[in-house]
């Protein structure tokens, strides 16, 4: 609710509802997740959840991320993986969720994968952008144009599509980890993960995820949704 780009944003309404409304409804729709929960540390949040029949969870303020205030909610869930969908991802597709839940099906020893996706959006500090190795996984992630193309030209940049999937026990380990300095540096807390020396394995979607930022992609988020074909399978009457 105190997004310093735009205040208000989770409630701000497309189509009628509620920007979380939609993420929560999308969410739900994904057959690999038990349970989908809000976590918030908004009243005013936690009650338009309730309106639409939503199960939310109340946090501390005192958090720094999105990923510690997650961690202490999933304290309170019995379940072995956990899907931080980030709250702005409006158009976030249901087998999305799913692909990035399945390595850590597939790799036991594997603690966190996150999707990425092919990006043309240069120079933007509000995306970011990730390298990662011949087997896929994350080796760095920063605000600035990686790999950098000064010295050779190409085509290859991937940034952070915000769905990430976690076990559950690494997600309360995390927690209660210090920030790191590169962290601190690209405002990036997935960087904690990588510098502590574990891995976080990247998986590629072919798609363009659009997220909220500021008051003006409300807009362009309302033109999409009404062509979407989910939409038609979540909408409803704002109780």
């Amino acid at each position: 609710m105190a997004s310093s780009r735009f205040p208000g944003k989770p409630l701000a309404l497309i189509k009628g509802l509620p920007l979380i409304i939609h993420v929560m409804k999308r969410s739900m729709l994904c057959p690999d997740l038990d349970e989908v929960f809000v976590v918030t540390d908004s009243p005013e949040i936690y009650d338009v959840v309730c309106q639409h029949n939503g199960q939310a969870i109340m946090t501390s303020k005192r958090h720094e991320t999105g990923t510690d205030r997650i961690a202490e909610a999933i304290e309170k869930i019995d379940c072995d993986i956990a899907v931080n969908i980030q709250g702005d991802e409006v158009l976030v597709y249901p087998e999305h969720i799913s692909s990035v839940i399945r390595p850590l099906i597939d790799d036991p020893c594997l603690p966190a994968s996150i999707l990425i996706c092919k990006t043309d959006h240069l120079n933007d500090a509000t995306d970011c952008k990730v390298t990662v190795d011949l087997a896929g996984n994350i080796l760095y992630m920063s605000r600035a144009d990686i790999p950098s193309p000064l010295r050779a030209r190409h085509a290859n940049f991937y940034k952070l599509y915000c769905v990430v999937a976690f076990r559950r026990d690494f997600l309360i380990e995390f927690a209660k980890w210090e920030q790191t300095p590169l962290e601190k540096i690209e405002f990036i807390e997935y960087l904690r993960i990588l510098e502590k020396g574990h891995r976080i394995r990247g998986v590629l979607v072919d798609f363009s995820p659009y997220s909220v930022d500021i008051p003006l992609d409300i807009g362009m988020a309302s033109d999409l949704i009404a062509t979407d074909s989910l939409w038609r399978k979540y909408q409803e009457v704002k109780a």
